[in-house]
């Protein structure tokens, strides 16, 4: 995977309203950029000693520490400096636009999330409107939900992204539905579990999803097909099917890639795009897990 040279993070500078990146060139371990995730950004840093000037994210930001031993850190508030100690796994929660001027003594690694306020009121579309959605601050927090979703995401991007855009979304709405149920200032209302998808909507999404296969289907485009929430789908519809939808999606467009093999008139480059892989590697890994060997080698047994 090509690594951005600084982060597509930006923070804003209060003192003059000019953005930086949230981490320099060099220290971008790992980033979701690359592969455009719906709703979310997430990178991961090494980050040298340094002051911030005070600034703000735009988006609701989580930063969790991934280093092997606590952290000296500190932040000002209105009575001045305070200081603490981020400890592995530990994370801060600022919401979108709150003001924020850290400080580390010590090289560190961290990863961070940064969610799209417009997102997190899709999750809820009968709750609050994206300005109103807000988080209580969180300073060294200790969150295994969050620490659980963080390795999940940093899985993901060390595999290139394997299980696709639609596998990330599902992981953002769950990270989000967590934030919202246990940060929020005010709680939206945050659907329950509940049945299965009837044949109708069942139909309606496989429809959508077959003939939508080149392109970057989202999750909350497959939930709107069966009229119910993203939290709702997810789950009605790995109840229904015995899949999450990620995983029907690549399926699915696995079996369109044998379909294009078999016809033998495409490189595979061509069908791994008809397809909708992001490129002939995202078609061979899929591939290979769903078939058992590569296109290659099965194109040659042919």
């Amino acid at each position: 995977m090509s690594l951005p040279h600084a982060s597509d993070i930006t923070l804003v500078d209060v003192a003059n309203g000019k953005g930086f990146p949230c981490a320099p060139a060099g220290s971008v371990l790992l980033s979701s950029g690359p592969f455009g995730w719906r709703g979310i950004a997430v990178e991961r840093h090494r980050l040298q000693p340094q002051e911030l000037p005070e600034h703000y994210v735009i988006g609701h930001g989580v930063s969790v520490s991934t280093s092997t031993r606590p952290i000296p850190f500190g932040w000002r508030g209105g009575r001045g400096w305070a200081e603490g100690v981020l400890n592995p796994s530990d994370c801060h929660l600022l919401t979108d636009g709150e003001r924020n001027t850290p400080r580390w003594l010590h090289t560190f690694d961290q990863v961070s999330l940064v969610l799209d306020p417009r997102f997190v009121a899709d999750v809820v579309r009968d709750g609050l409107p994206a300005d109103r959605i807000a988080f209580a601050t969180q300073r060294s927090r200790s969150d295994a939900t969050i620490a659980r979703y963080t390795d999940a995401f940093l899985s993901e991007l060390a595999s290139d992204g394997a299980n696709g855009a639609l596998y990330a979304e599902t992981l953002t709405i769950g990270f989000t539905l967590h934030l919202l149920s246990t940060y929020a200032i005010t709680k939206p209302k945050i659907p329950s579990l509940r049945g299965k998808l009837n044949p109708y909507q069942l139909r309606s999404v496989v429809d959508f999803v077959q003939s939508h296969l080149s392109e970057s289907v989202s999750l909350l485009t497959l939930a709107e097909q069966a009229h119910v929430s993203p939290f709702y789908f997810a789950r009605q519809f790995r109840a229904t099917v015995g899949l999450p939808p990620h995983q029907f999606v690549l399926r699915q467009r696995v079996q369109r890639s044998l379909r294009l093999i078999n016809a033998g008139r495409l490189p595979l480059a061509q069908i791994a795009v008809e397809s909708g892989f992001h490129d002939q590697p995202h078609l061979t890994r899929a591939f290979r897990r769903v078939v058992g060997t590569t296109p290659g080698t099965y194109s040659a047994r042919k």
